[in-house]
């Protein structure tokens, strides 16, 4: 293949307005659950990585995201602080999971003789973040790291009353396709 160089070209102009304003209120608030989920990664150069992991891009094109989450930060936390975003990715759900980003899942492991319905469950795990992407009937709440899926069970425990055993962080180790292709 051969090299290709290429000057520095500025973010695309197009962005998503609505979703622009809502990642600047989220930027500027300190809640501990729902979506966006928003993960910075410092390297040693001070440049940063963000990922925002928000079901909302799902009909957004990669390149307009990437200008939406560029100009939430700008507004947010000033030129200077967005001038140190050297990758910027806008991922659903479904497609952060789909890239090995989120391993971890809370689930609801419901039996009848609990006192919390999957009713109940589902739409607790909703109204913690969970996607619908995967299906409404079927919200799946992921993380990457367990610490995060741990307190996002505490918090499940403690938005439904009496649900504390129902309520199970799994982690995903890989296919059986994964392991006979070893």
């Amino acid at each position: 293949m051969p090299r290709k160089r290429r000057g520095f070209e500025g973010p695309p102009l197009r962005t998503v307005g609505n979703l622009v304003e809502r990642l600047v209120d989220e930027l500027k608030s300190d809640r501990q659950s729902g979506q966006p989920m928003i993960e910075e990664e410092e390297f040693p150069t001070k440049k940063l990585r963000v990922n925002v992991i928000w079901d909302e891009w799902e009909r957004v094109p990669l390149e307009d995201r990437t200008a939406t989450i560029l100009r939430a930060y700008e507004q947010a936390e000033g030129r200077e602080y967005r001038d140190r975003i050297a990758l910027a990715n806008g991922l659903t759900v479904p497609e952060a999971h789909a890239a090995g980003m989120l391993p971890y899942q809370v689930i609801a492991a419901v039996r009848q003789t609990d006192p919390v319905t999957a009713e109940q469950c589902r739409r607790a795990l909703i109204e913690e973040g969970a996607s619908i992407l995967f299906g409404e009937d079927q919200p799946q709440l992921r993380f990457a790291t367990e610490e995060d899926a741990d307190a996002a069970r505490k918090r499940l425990a403690e938005r439904l009353a009496d649900s504390e055993p129902v309520w199970v962080v799994t982690k995903e180790v890989g296919t059986v396709e994964d392991w006979a292709q070893r």
